[in-house]
């Protein structure tokens, strides 16, 4: 089972990070406010569970493209929540100002809220740019894909190849060396010039031949 998961949770990692940084991207240019970290690791981490709930074992076009535009919209919504700022605190009022205090905690509150809204439906610049990074990152994502399977089919193709040309070569017999023929071999005996003069002068012993 974690051998059948790993590929899935890799793929939906890739495609959430680079779904990530495309709509930051888009979302910055098309003049959003910059979230903070939270604000990027929070669509991260659902992009991510998104990503790889989507990723099937086998390349599916349709399937990629869903998870992009899932990540692109909540992406947005994320991006959009985790850029808006604290209130600030109320100045310190006495109590005759109870009226005053009333109306700046209604603009306080209003205010955020509304400009929340505003930034969440955003204008069609906005969306047009999250569409934009949308097709981007199908794009790049799946021509990486299929040039990755692409490189590895290679690999593979060459490891083969490569086995064949050693087991092909570990299966050719030795090459026997040329060894020097010995006067043994054919029933000779060398022997050295000195002893053949010896033996040419050899006789019986000189008492029996007197």
């Amino acid at each position: 089972m974690r051998r059948s998961r790993t590929p899935r949770v890799a793929r939906g990692a890739i495609v959430a990070s680079v779904a990530t940084f495309t709509a930051l991207l888009s979302h910055v240019v098309a003049g959003g406010a910059v979230p903070g970290p939270l604000g990027i690791l929070a669509p991260w981490l659902l992009a991510l569970m998104a990503s790889t709930l989507l990723a099937g074992r086998s390349l599916s076009f349709a399937r990629l493209g869903a998870s992009v535009v899932l990540s692109q919209a909540l992406f947005h919504t994320l991006f959009v929540m985790g850029a808006v700022a604290p209130t600030a605190a109320m100045p310190a009022m006495s109590h005759h100002d109870h009226g005053a205090m009333s109306l700046g905690m209604d603009a306080a509150t209003t205010a955020p809220a509304a400009g929340f809204l505003s930034a969440l439906c955003a204008d069609p610049a906005m969306w047009a740019l999250h569409a934009i990074a949308a097709i981007v990152t199908v794009a790049l994502l799946y021509r990486g894909e299929r040039a990755a399977r692409a490189l590895l089919t290679l690999a593979a193709d060459i490891r083969a190849w490569a086995r064949r040309i050693a087991a092909r070569a570990a299966a050719l017999p030795p090459t026997a060396l040329p060894v020097p023929l010995l006067a043994e071999t054919i029933g000779w005996i060398v022997r050295p010039a000195a002893h053949v003069g010896d033996d040419r002068r050899r006789g019986p012993p000189l008492t029996l031949a007197l």
